[in-house]
């Protein structure tokens, strides 16, 4: 005779057919590709905290002087490769701006300037510089890179928008990478 609990799990098995299925194969992927799909993980998490990080300006019509996607996309760059990380730079840049729906023209000068800091700062960081020093260094190197488009415009508010962001943005991220950085990079250190 059948035991009654091995039935009624059958059954419980059989009506949800496809979710067991689902889920033994996320097993089985996860068992054959461990590293893969914990770098995935990672990444996503990193991605999702630097799309939202400028979902304020939504609300608040200002250039982001907050932001963690230099953060993100330096770490991605140091711990997963310059590829990957420029790679990471190109799919957050848009994304950020889809997110908080400031998506413009000017959107696609982000990118550049963030795959370069992507390939930059594992140079930086394997050759023993601080984070912090890697945060304002990535900083000047992304608004060196980027706020010149703003620069050759005729327009004056785009000029006072560059002076804006610069000046608050540069600082703003040498404290990110200060107080968000260095324990970031110590528990990647270790996962990664």
């Amino acid at each position: 005779m059948a035991k009654a609990w091995l039935v009624s799990l059958f059954k419980l098995i059989m009506r949800h057919k496809s979710y067991v299925f689902f889920s033994f194969a996320f097993i089985l992927l996860f068992i054959l590709f461990t590293s893969q799909v914990k770098a995935f993980i990672i990444m996503g998490i990193l991605g999702l905290a630097a799309t939202f990080s400028t979902f304020y300006k939504r609300v608040f019509q200002a250039p982001p002087a907050f932001e963690l996607i230099t953060l993100t996309v330096v770490a991605v760059g140091i711990f997963y490769g310059p590829w990957i990380g420029a790679l990471y730079a190109a799919v957050i840049s848009i994304t950020s701006e889809v997110a908080s729906q400031a998506l413009d023209p000017f959107s696609m000068t982000y990118i550049p300037p963030r795959i370069a800091t992507a390939f930059v700062a594992p140079w930086l960081y394997h050759s023993g510089v601080s984070v912090a020093l890697i945060g304002l260094l990535m900083s000047l190197l992304y608004n060196l890179l980027q706020q010149p488009v703003y620069w050759y415009l005729t327009d004056p508010e785009k000029r006072i928008k560059s002076i804006y962001f610069g000046s608050l943005n540069i600082p703003m991220n040498f404290l990110i990478f200060k107080f968000l950085g260095e324990p970031l990079f110590a528990v990647l250190s270790k996962l990664a």
